[in-house]
Order: C-alpha cells, then structure tokens, then sequence
C-alpha cells in the first residue's frame, strides 16, 4: 500500500519536527547540566574553604588554651609568691605584727592597748586589713 505523496509529506514534517523538539531538549538538558555541574563545583570550593577555616578556628582555639591555662599557671604562682611575702611582711613593715593581729580578729582596743596605737591609727588599720565582715 502506498501512502498519498501529501499524507507522506505531513508524516515527515510531524517526524522531522519531532526530532527537531528532542534535538532542542536534548541541548537544554546538556547546558543545564554543564551549568549544574559548574555551580556544584563552586559550592564544593566554598564547603572546602569553611572547612578549612572551621579547623584553623580549632587549632586557633586550642592555642588560646594552652596560653590560658599557662597564664592560669603564672596567676597561681604569683598569688603565692604574694601570699609568701605578707607572710613574711611583719618584718619588713613597721606596722607588720600589728597588720597580723588584725588579720587574727583584734579589736581597736586591744590594738591600743597591746602596740601603743591611738584609736585613729588601730580603726585605720582595721578598716583597711580587717575581714570585711567585722567593717560592716
């Protein structure tokens, strides 16, 4: 059976501009690909970059540590070297046994009575080598 020349000529345009639609599609897809493709790439630079920046943050943070706990070390040394020294302070301070004794509790009074103070100088002393509580 032979088809009509017309008819064949409609069938071949109907395939020709199915083909052509595929072809157009199948070029759509590829560049939509290839742009896909190169946006994933640049996303995948950027995650590589914060991920590098995250570890330089946990190096940076574990350095900070290590000062901190270094200088923790020297506050602590300082403090008893401190602490050493008014130990050691009423020999070298006039009022060094006096500064003792008010550090033990002693009242105006017996700070008169016991290291020659008049009561100015002993509330002095007190007010400012007393336990806060006592001040109150």
């Amino acid at each position: 059976m032979i088809l009509n020349p017309f008819l064949m000529t409609i069938f071949i345009a109907v395939i020709s501009g199915v083909v052509i639609i595929l072809v157009i599609a199948l070029v759509w897809l590829v560049r939509t690909h290839l742009k896909l493709k190169r946006d994933y790439q640049s996303l995948a630079d950027v995650v590589h970059g914060h991920n590098n920046d995250i570890a330089d943050l946990c190096s940076a943070a574990l350095a900070a540590d290590g000062h901190i706990a270094a200088m923790d070390e020297q506050i602590g040394d300082l403090g008893a070297k401190v602490t050493d020294y008014q130990h050691n302070e009423p020999s070298t301070h006039p009022y060094g046994l006096v500064i003792q004794k008010v550090r033990g509790g002693a009242t105006v009074s017996e700070l008169m009575q016991n290291s020659g103070l008049s009561q100015d100088e002993a509330a002095l002393l007190i007010r400012l080598h007393g336990s806060k509580e006592r001040i109150k």
